[in-house]
């Protein structure tokens, strides 16, 4: 891989657990794990997934309920273009998502990484995700004002800046064969 750009990454699923438990309600969480529970033997016997949608308000079962986590309609959907476009996830991927830990393993990253994060994102926190940008050998960082969904809103025209430069500098000239070694990274652009 040449370069990779992780934009508002859930680095750490323990860390984002109970914060987003914050904006749920116990039984309702309490209900969701059961769905989740029902989807996962529903999985091993073959069946379609149970689905929940992607975002709701708190007391609804959905997979976001933090309050940047209603902007995704607006922002994966802009101006409702399609409309037939299911917003729904299968319930079982909840019950992993708290061992999801990527941002362990950032040291283990060899090609220039850019990560973005949103500094008021309540659905993936930004800490976890500035620190794998810290620990990735050729890691940079750019911190956008804003909610989860701001790279696609409020902050789209300087999320886009950020990544076409990063993608710019460290794609530039390279012929695509594995063999060619990269440029060397760039000092951290860190903004965060």
């Amino acid at each position: 891989m040449a370069a990779a750009v992780a934009q508002m990454p859930l680095a750490d699923g323990l860390n984002a657990t109970p914060r987003a438990g914050r904006h749920q309600r116990p039984l309702t969480m309490l209900r969701f794990t059961g769905r989740g529970l029902l989807d996962a033997v529903g999985g091993l016997l073959h069946r379609p997934p149970l689905t929940v949608p992607l975002a709701g308000v708190p007391g609804t079962m959905a997979m976001l309920t933090t309050p940047d986590g209603l902007d995704g309609d607006r922002a994966l959907n802009p101006g409702g273009r399609s409309p037939d476009w299911p917003q729904v996830v299968a319930a079982r991927s909840a019950l992993r998502i708290t061992l999801y830990r990527p941002g362990r393993h950032a040291p283990r990253v060899r090609c220039p990484l850019l990560v973005v994060v949103c500094e008021q994102d309540q659905t993936a926190p930004p800490g976890p995700a500035v620190r794998a940008a810290r620990r990735a050998p050729r890691g940079e960082l750019i911190g956008l004002p804003g909610g989860h969904y701001a790279p696609f809103l409020d902050a789209h025209e300087q999320a886009v800046d950020a990544e076409l430069s990063f993608l710019g500098r460290h794609l530039a000239g390279r012929s695509g064969t594995e063999g060619d070694a990269a440029e060397p990274a760039s000092p951290r652009g860190e903004r965060a």
